[in-house]
């Protein structure tokens, strides 16, 4: 009897910029690569064109949970994977009374457990829990959730090295100039970090005249990180907002200051990393500690040191002064992830779970 064919729903909150969202379109893009038919349902963001122009169905009204009822039923999908806590909700719910089987993904640690713990009673029988890291993995099992660790992919062909003269020459940024990047979704205690990496970055400037700073972020805080950043040396801080031309700028900086997904989409395009997350700071990313920072997430899910503007200041400064190492570790950085996040092995491991469901 031959197999069913898999007809895949991504369900996320909204398609916007962020981690979760980029890592489900690099997923989007592999699948259809590989002929998969794979849908995706999210309310409309900025990220719509790009999802768009992956030539998938997409749903844009999630919380009309009877017209998305009739379009999974019309796309006759068998396996749904909910990314977020809202979607969660509604995955669960819509797989349990369409007996669709539910794949939940673990993106960190701030979702609360008790709802996990409801949404995967809640929905059908088949079912599975995905986490995105170790310490993600452990804290599940903290609370007796099992889990299957698959983490973030990176598309290493799209996260690559090219030097972007033009964008320099956009931002007035001379050839010679030190760039240090910060990359993040600026909200809640991510916004938080950004403030502190800024007044980190601004003592620093005071003795490197020819340092600039890049910030590339959208979100609620970001109004806050602009008033910060006019405060002192604001004509070498370019605050850009949302972009989905990250790799561009990952390829005019000399260090990238970042976390999760951005440490990994930073290390593809051999840039040398300082990674801070909401944990607190991991420190300098080196082939050393490769192994390790990924079992942190870079400082996300689990830290070496609390947040301190002083210590982010000679993180700077160290990162900065070691060129040849710099370059080493991008070197290096770039094998790490393709040989451990290159987004086709991870679709590798999402197709077999899948498929180990219909």
């Amino acid at each position: 009897m031959k197999k069913p064919t898999l007809r895949l729903l991504m369900i996320i909150d909204k398609l916007e910029v962020g981690g979760t969202e980029t890592y489900v379109s690099a997923v989007v893009e592999e699948m259809g690569k590989r002929g998969v038919s794979i849908y995706v349902a999210g309310n409309r963001g900025s990220l719509l064109s790009k999802f768009r122009a992956l030539g998938c169905p997409i749903f844009t009204k999630i919380n009309d949970r009877q017209r998305l009822e009739q379009w999974i039923i019309k796309h006759k999908i068998n396996v749904i994977n909910a990314h977020h806590e809202s979607t969660g909700i509604i995955g669960s719910a819509l797989s349990r009374k369409l007996r669709i089987p539910f794949v939940y993904t673990i993106h960190g640690t701030y979702y609360p457990r008790a709802l996990i713990t409801k949404i995967m009673k809640r929905c059908y029988s088949r079912h599975a829990v995905i986490s995105v890291s170790w310490p993600v993995k452990k804290w599940l099992e903290e609370k007796n959730i099992q889990s299957v660790l698959i983490p973030n992919g990176i598309n290493t062909q799209h996260f690559r090295y090219n030097r972007n003269q033009q964008l320099l020459t956009q931002l007035n940024i001379a050839s010679k100039s030190k760039v240090l990047l910060y990359v993040s979704r600026i909200e809640d205690e991510k916004a938080e970090i950004c403030k502190s990496f800024l007044r980190a970055a601004q003592r620093c400037m005071d003795s490197s005249p020819n340092m600039h700073v890049v910030v590339v972020g959208g979100g609620p805080g970001l109004n806050s990180v602009k008033k910060l950043a006019a405060r002192k040396h604001s004509n070498r801080i370019h605050v850009m907002g949302e972009r989905l031309d990250t790799s561009a700028f990952f390829s005019i900086s000399d260090v990238v200051v970042g976390t999760g997904r951005v440490a990994l989409e930073a290390m593809s395009c051999k840039r040398p990393v300082i990674a801070i997350g909401a944990k607190g700071i991991f420190g300098i990313v080196k082939p050393d500690n490769f192994k390790l920072a990924w079992r942190y997430y870079f400082g996300d899910h689990r830290a070496k040191e609390t947040l301190e503007i002083s210590k982010i200041e000679n993180l700077i400064l160290t990162a900065l002064r070691s060129k040849k190492s710099s370059k080493n570790w991008g070197e290096a950085g770039r094998e790490f992830v393709k040989k451990q996040f290159n987004i086709s092995g991870i679709v590798d491991k999402l197709l077999s779970l899948y498929q180990s469901f219909i």
